[in-house]
């Protein structure tokens, strides 16, 4: 079932999808990674049963793994997260998938989905409670463990952009007019699985698949983080701010708190507040 573009939330996606993956045109040609023939269909149900284990491509910045395919007929794309602030961000601010048919870094076609979620989920650890690198996820509660797992069941809608006439919103659990099928989902070992299948029709009309394999193409996934709040300069103990201030007092408040950025606290929650972009660059596989 097709939804009215002219709904709010097309809206808010296509404001969300103006801004996800596009770069510049400058620098280097990315280097096309071999394309993975996919042998039997994809069931896009936000299950990774249907993909390799693990996933062949890792980025540890975005703390997200994925894998792309394709047969006769679709390109097959997936994102799977285990790490519970990218699934956090995931849902709370939404995710835009994007296709870039050139294999560059201009997308084209972009997936927004899931959409933003336009009330508060989380309730997230206030910035003072520092911890030791690695233990950020001791921060995350158990009352945030449940939501995420409840929002990725209420991860609805989704909306295209750059489709043509099948550009628009429809729900999660339907096709788009052109064939696109999309899903989210949270397997037994609670990562959060994104997939996706798009036919080969729509990213090149009129061509079958000779004529297009060994194409290279670029597949972008853009996570927003949250914004970071303010935080308040503490006064020290003589009631003063302890932001340092000039002449020798200054420089000696400066030594004696530390001046070395190795010393000063980490945020363990600094990866909440991150925006992330993932490229693939790949060629579409001949089959066998």
């Amino acid at each position: 079932m097709f939804i009215n573009r002219t709904t709010p939330f097309v809206f808010a996606f296509l404001l969300l999808g103006s801004a996800s993956c596009h770069l510049t045109r400058h620098g280097r040609t990315p280097e096309v990674m071999p394309g993975t023939w996919q042998g039997l269909p994809v069931e896009i149900d936000g299950n990774s049963k249907d993909w390799p284990s693990p996933y062949p491509n890792y980025d540890s910045k975005a703390r997200v793994a994925y894998a792309t395919s394709n047969d006769e007929q679709y390109l097959y794309i997936t994102m799977e997260t285990g790490d519970e602030m990218t699934q956090m961000k995931i849902l709370q601010n939404g995710m835009t998938v994007s296709v870039d048919t050139s294999g560059k870094k201009e997308p084209q076609m972009l997936v927004n989905f899931p959409m933003k979620n336009d009330n508060e989920l989380f309730e997230i650890p206030k910035p003072s409670k520092y911890a030791r690198p690695g233990s950020e996820n001791e921060l995350i509660s158990k009352q945030s463990v449940q939501k995420i797992k409840k929002g990725t069941g209420s991860a609805s809608q989704y909306g295209l952009e750059g489709f043509g006439p099948c550009s628009g919103g429809y729900m999660a659990n339907q096709s788009s007019t052109c064939g696109v099928k999309v899903r989210l989902g949270m397997d037994e070992y609670n990562e959060l699985v994104w997939e996706a299948a798009i036919p080969l029709a729509t990213l090149f009309p009129g061509k079958p698949l000779a004529q297009i394999t060994g194409k290279p193409l670029s597949v972008c996934f853009a996570i927003k983080g949250y914004k970071k709040p303010e935080t308040k300069t503490e006064p020290d103990n003589m009631g003063q701010s302890s932001a340092p201030r000039g002449g020798s007092a200054g420089m000696r408040n400066t030594a004696a708190r530390g001046s070395n950025p190795k010393s000063a606290p980490v945020n363990p929650l600094q990866p909440l507040y991150e925006n992330t972009k993932t490229w693939k660059h790949f060629a579409l596989a001949a089959k066998p």
